[in-house]
């Protein structure tokens, strides 16, 4: 569980106090968590599964798929919920995003891809 749980956050690409802002836990329980000094309760691993979209199943046995299929559902309700107040200009391209032709979509993961890649060589290099 340790390992999910360091994984959930690195894909997250945030680092340990960032993450437990995120969940409402200290730096120093989270680095319990990590360790495996301290297993998670039950409320904290669906807090966790909840708030970064992962399998409470995969999270607390490492059973079946990492993704937890009814977050997209829920990311959905939330835009739908907050498009009226957005700005014009973020309307715009939520309105792009939807009506996007499918070959472009994988331009788009292409072009993050390749970003991803160069932000992660980058920190290669200051390391």
């Amino acid at each position: 569980m340790k390992d999910r749980i360091k994984t959930v956050r690195k894909l997250s690409g945030l680092n340990q106090t960032e993450f437990g802002n995120k969940i409402g836990a200290t730096q120093a329980m989270l680095t319990s968590y990590e360790t495996g000094r301290v297993v998670p309760s039950d409320s904290m691993l669906k807090l966790i599964s909840k708030e970064f979209g992962v399998s409470y199943t995969w999270l607390k046995t490492g059973e079946g798929p990492m993704e937890d299929p009814t977050a997209s559902r829920d990311a959905l309700d939330k835009l739908t919920s907050a498009y009226s107040d957005l700005p014009a200009r973020v309307k715009m391209l939520v309105d792009v995003l939807v009506d996007i032709d499918p070959e472009w979509w994988k331009t788009l993961d292409d072009a993050f891809a390749e970003l991803e890649r160069r932000r992660k060589e980058k920190e290669g290099d200051a390391e």
